[in-house]
């Protein structure tokens, strides 16, 4: 398992911060700079054809290089950048393995000697019809180059990455405020809620409030959810509460899911994430709500690709996903528990997760569309 990242649960908090941030991605690039041992690191948003770079966050970088960099159109000779937008979204690599077939001009080979730059880890983070969305983090010769044990200990930043970028999109294309919640909610195309640290219901987008309307399984009373089932109303209770805390720096980063039954149809799918406290708000969570009827469901190739599991536990992780148990499970797949909850513990080992509940929250961020 890869180690564990500086300050990682503080670094995740920072980046969903970003999204209410007024300087949007820049101070957790100076975190995520601080936690990976790095010099410099940028997200770039770049215009495909022709290449061109149409909005930066960084840190590291000289006001006086940033300049040099965009009037020059330098990203047009970038190893990485060239590579980037030929290729889907996926996980950290080095640049190292580009750099034996590039050849740059005088003027970027000049940079980089002055800049004694090394290697990069990069990230394409997402892409458009026309644009992509690229993290890259620099290091010095001093510094040496990454491992690839540290780049799966970025790779666990992935999911969150992606899920807050596109959430910045979302906003950015319909001229929303990023500084309020309910402009970041009402873009969702699935039912979410806002709890504050005392789980009370502050806000819910239209998917939320027509989810209230039509189920009889659960609801929303002096302003706090209220589920028909004692069982659901219990579990719901302790996962919130301990996703506030975490939200509050008083537990490690943690997200849960929780699965409600309804009859004749398949269960809702509830994501709990811990909101950072901020000039909004003093810790709460964001409640996503998925409903298996109108999303489809990662599938197993898709997660045994991502997270490198093989095709049995890829297989038993998408049932989990779906709100199976591990003796269901075992029953359909004609298996021991014993061999179920074995898988479980080699996918919580390689993605990471610890709960089922966090591994389904990071299933479903990293690869819901």
């Amino acid at each position: 398992m890869a180690p564990a990242l500086q300050n990682e649960p503080d670094l995740i908090q920072t980046l969903y911060r970003s999204l209410t941030h007024r300087e949007g991605f820049h101070a957790f690039l100076e975190k995520l700079v601080c936690s990976i041992n790095g010099c410099a690191a940028q997200l770039l948003v770049i215009n495909r054809q022709p290449l061109r770079m149409e909005h930066l966050w960084y840190h590291g970088l000289s006001e006086e290089f940033i300049d040099w960099y965009l009037k020059n159109n330098m990203i047009a000779q970038d190893v990485v950048t060239n590579q980037a937008v030929k290729q889907a979204p996926g996980l950290f690599q080095s640049a190292l393995p580009l750099l034996p077939e590039f050849q740059p001009d005088e003027d970027y080979s000049k940079w980089e000697n002055d800049q004694d730059m090394l290697d990069s880890a990069w990230l394409v983070v997402d892409n458009t019809r026309t644009h992509s969305f690229v993290l890259t983090i620099q290091r010095t010769v001093a510094q040496g180059p990454y491992r690839q044990v540290e780049l799966d200990a970025l790779n666990r930043l992935v999911p969150h990455i992606r899920q807050t970028v596109q959430l910045y999109r979302q906003l950015e294309t319909r001229n929303q405020a990023a500084s309020s919640l309910a402009a970041i909610i009402d873009v969702l195309p699935d039912a979410t809620f806002v709890l504050d640290s005392l789980a009370t219901v502050l806000y819910s987008n239209r998917a939320a409030r027509d989810l209230i309307a039509r189920e009889r399984c659960l609801g929303i009373r002096d302003e706090r959810f209220r589920f028909a089932e004692s069982d659901a109303q219990s579990a719901f209770f302790r996962a919130s509460a301990q996703v506030v805390r975490s939200s509050m720096g008083k537990e490690d980063y943690c997200s849960e899911t929780l699965f409600l039954k309804r009859d004749n149809r398949s269960a809702l799918i509830f994501v709990i994430r811990p909101i950072e406290s901020s000039e909004l708000l003093a810790g709460g969570a964001l409640v996503s709500v998925y409903e298996p009827e109108k999303r489809r469901l990662p599938g197993a190739d898709q997660i045994a690709a991502y997270f490198g599991l093989t095709r049995a536990e890829a297989l038993v992780c998408e049932m989990l996903v779906s709100g199976k148990d591990p003796r269901t499970i075992s029953t359909q797949n004609g298996r021991s528990v014993s061999t179920v909850r074995s898988q479980i513990k080699q996918i919580f080992q390689k993605t990471g997760c610890s709960r089922q509940g966090e591994l389904i929250s990071r299933v479903l961020a990293a690869l819901l569309r």
